[in-house]
């Protein structure tokens, strides 16, 4: 298969968000993430307090060690942390960014100390998980209100996701941390991350109001937890019920996903955020796969405007109809409000009503219509 993958394409995908990157692909380094300019122990060779990331690593991914060197970029920092050539680097942050069509490829073994909190992470998810209650709990009101507030009360798609699935759940008093600080506790969406072979990767975290009036006063309220050791959150979902007839459905957030479902009265899987979205994996038996995509205000993204809902998208139905899935890409029609930086699909459903949620608001690139037409009818 044709491998291809480009540089300045996945440069410019990668600026400001190298944090995020190098969070995933660098789990070791956290601590030095959540706080910029906290000085760490060497994930390399160890010590005490040698190393730190540059104040602007969002923007560059530089970091640097006093022993081992400075490292000026991403995709430097990246080659040394993993003992990869340049080309492996990219071949990674493409992947993660789903800016290329490239097999994952593995570090080569070097000896490195590998930080503790690897081992912390693990019992930090679970913990998080076991201390969350089912979402139909009388203890749960904070969020069940949030989600009728949202137009998409339990009562409306619940039953759509089977019992023995238990995907969304609700933590009364979460930690929010910002630079390693707590800043309060407030109540929480928590939802279970999936890998495409059906295997749990990490947790989702919507920050509510203590009475579900809205999201809690923090930023950003929706946020991942660090992944397990060894996995990797891209390509993966939040499974909001099982895939029907070989179609699946997919969104950026969960609230989205659920409108959608509010709609259509069908499953719909959220994959999280927009470059999230572009690297999706759909689940074996799947052929077709419809994707409702946000309506963003163009953003300078390196030398180029994009509009990041739609950009991802696209990149998503590209990669899967070269696959051989029938695709297609939903984007609301209306404009976006002066205050607003976006539509979604739940804008939609709570502004004008679930019967402006469907095709009609397609744009008009699409795999395989005719094949994905037939699909759509049961959709």
């Amino acid at each position: 298969m044709h491998q291809h993958y480009d540089l300045v394409e996945t440069r410019a995908a990668a600026h400001q968000r190298w944090d995020m990157i190098l969070e995933q692909l660098a789990p070791e380094i956290r601590p030095a993430l959540d706080k910029v300019g906290r000085h760490m122990p060497c994930p390399v060779h160890g010590g005490k307090d040698g190393f730190r990331v540059f104040k602007n690593v969002a923007e560059t991914g530089g970091g640097i060690c006093n022993t081992c060197g400075n490292f000026h970029d991403g995709f430097a920092l990246l080659m040394w942390l993993r003992n990869w050539t340049f080309r492996e680097a990219l071949i990674s942050v493409s992947n993660l960014l789903g800016t290329g069509s490239i097999p994952e490829i593995s570090a080569r073994p070097r000896p490195v100390h590998i930080a503790p909190e690897r081992a912390d992470i693990r019992k930090r998810l679970s913990d998080t998980w076991a201390n969350s209650i089912p979402i139909t709990d009388p203890k749960a009101k904070p969020l069940r209100a949030y989600l009728h507030g949202r137009g998409i009360p339990l009562q409306k798609w619940l039953h759509l996701v089977p019992e023995h699935e238990d995907v969304l759940r609700f933590h009364p008093s979460l930690s929010f941390y910002e630079e390693g600080e707590l800043l309060g506790r407030w109540p929480a969406m928590i939802a279970m991350v999936t890998q495409s072979n059906g295997s749990p990767v990490n947790l989702h975290r919507t920050y509510i109001a203590h009475d579900g009036s809205g999201k809690a006063p923090v930023n950003p309220a929706r946020k991942l937890m660090s992944p397990y050791p060894g996995r990797k959150t891209p390509g993966s979902a939040i499974r909001l019920g099982n895939i029907e007839s070989g179609l699946c459905q997919v969104t950026e957030g969960i609230e989205t996903a659920l409108a959608v479902m509010v709609a259509r009265q069908k499953p719909v899987w959220s994959t999280i955020s927009d470059t999230f979205m572009a690297s999706f994996i759909p689940p074996p038996g799947t052929h077709s796969v419809v994707i409702w995509a946000d309506k963003d205000r163009e953003q300078l993204v390196k030398n180029a405007w994009i509009r990041p809902g739609e950009h991802y998208a696209e990149k998503l139905r590209e990669r899967l109809s070269s696959e051989g899935y029938a695709t297609r890409v939903l984007v609301p029609s209306v404009n976006i409000p002066d205050c607003d930086k976006s539509v979604d699909w739940n804008d939609i459903l709570v502004r004008y009503g679930a019967e402006h949620i469907g095709p009609q608001q397609q744009n008009h690139k699409s795999g395989v219509l005719s094949k994905i037409m037939s699909v759509w009818r049961a959709a």
